[in-house]
């Protein structure tokens, strides 16, 4: 949640190289009067990364971020933080979790009252006795013991509505970290209908083993992956053959795409997570949606989705131009909104909605998808 709201406030670093807020609550969307503004995430990020090691030291900046810089923007992470807890207000189970974490808390301020001064305030905290309690599915139990969600329901309503629907489908977790495993072993559990809110008629495969994208200097994009039905991991450097394989698929799965790429280009966003799009078919097989809160349309050095232009006269793909991506917006990316998802159990249904809509509607407009396709499929030599 930390590092959500850096992603979604706003500001600039004055001609005294402080940083000053325009921000007075979270937004997905860049001020409209303040052309300089970055994203607070942005600016610890140019500020403390140089090479990949120091993503670490990024992470633990973003992840205290409400108890320092951002302690004026309190509210906002509780209201999340409660959206995320698994025992709902009200309910017996958090009533004992509440009563636990307070009396835990007095406790652990008497005790550090009690003791001399540790150097940069890193005492170990006491294990707390919730973490005894057996953690049900789709659990997650902080340091505290407080007990959250750790995949969120929206994502299985979505699921659910997808089957209800007789839709065929495929899913991909598209992560730059190693949390996949995590995710795929929940899901296999929820799709198993081991959560009692969520009961599944249809079984569902799960791909326990995550797949990974790589991006070669030469731009090149190579696929390692090993589907239900392949007895050994499958290489594929053929961008068609690429998306024929992920569109071909079914069930659940996860990919780790090139953090390295991305990084080594200062996040160029042509580097990053690839998806597929041939402008010159107007009945296609499949359509590819991304969410990521990463995704933006203001900065090309500032985004997370590569959306590929198919040509097939040229048998070749290319980084639709960054101007562009107004136009493919909420069609094939979309920026994932926590506030919304967290709010609105119907968020990812309303959505791809939206996008399924939205590419009818791009399909039907020749002149736009012949702009996409001529100015994407330039040769530079």
């Amino acid at each position: 949640v930390n590092n959500f709201l850096t992603g979604v406030l706003w500001g600039y670093e004055n001609d005294k190289d402080e940083w000053e807020w325009i921000s007075t609550s979270p937004s997905l969307q860049k001020p409209d009067n303040c052309p300089k503004c970055i994203t607070y995430f942005k600016y610890l990020e140019n500020q403390i990364v140089r090479e990949a090691i120091d993503r670490k030291d990024l992470r633990a900046r973003t992840g205290n971020f409400i108890y320092n810089e951002g302690a004026c923007f309190r509210q906002f992470y509780d209201e999340l933080i409660e959206s995320l807890r698994y025992n709902k207000l009200g309910g017996l189970e958090r009533e004992r979790e509440d009563l636990i974490l307070t009396i835990e808390e007095v406790r652990e301020l008497k005790t550090n009252e009690l003791q001399p001064p540790v150097e940069n305030n890193q005492r170990k905290r006491r294990l707390s006795i919730l973490h005894s309690d057996p953690v049900p599915v789709n659990g997650f139990r902080s340091t505290n013991g407080t007990l959250y969600h750790y995949i969120l329901p929206s994502f299985f309503r979505l699921i659910k509505y997808l089957q209800d629907t007789n839709r065929d489908f495929v899913i991909y977790l598209r992560t730059m970290g190693d949390d996949s495993k995590n995710f795929l072993t929940n899901s296999k559990r929820i799709l198993s209908n081991e959560h009692p809110s969520f009961q599944f008629h249809q079984s569902l495969d799960v791909n326990l083993e995550p797949g990974r994208i790589e991006r070669k200097n030469d731009q090149s994009i190579c696929l390692q992956m090993k589907f239900q039905e392949d007895s050994d991991i499958q290489i594929i450097t053929d961008e068609f053959l690429i998306h024929e394989k992920l569109e071909s698929g079914h069930g659940i799965h996860a990919i780790k795409d090139d953090f390295n790429a991305w990084f080594g280009t200062n996040y160029h966003y042509s580097t990053s997570k690839p998806i597929w799009f041939d402008p010159d078919d107007r009945n296609p097989r499949s359509h590819h949606i991304l969410f990521d809160d990463n995704f933006r349309v203001i900065d090309p050095y500032d985004s997370i989705v590569d959306i590929r232009i198919m040509n097939r006269e040229k048998h070749k793909c290319y980084s639709c131009p960054f101007e562009l991506y107004p136009k493919l917006e909420n069609i094939f990316a979309v920026q994932a909104n926590l506030y919304l998802i967290l709010a609105d159990h119907e968020y990812y249904i309303k959505t791809v909605e939206e996008c399924e809509k939205n590419l009818d509607q791009l399909l039907q407009d020749a002149q736009t998808l012949k702009k996409i396709k001529e100015e994407s499929c330039i040769d530079h030599l």
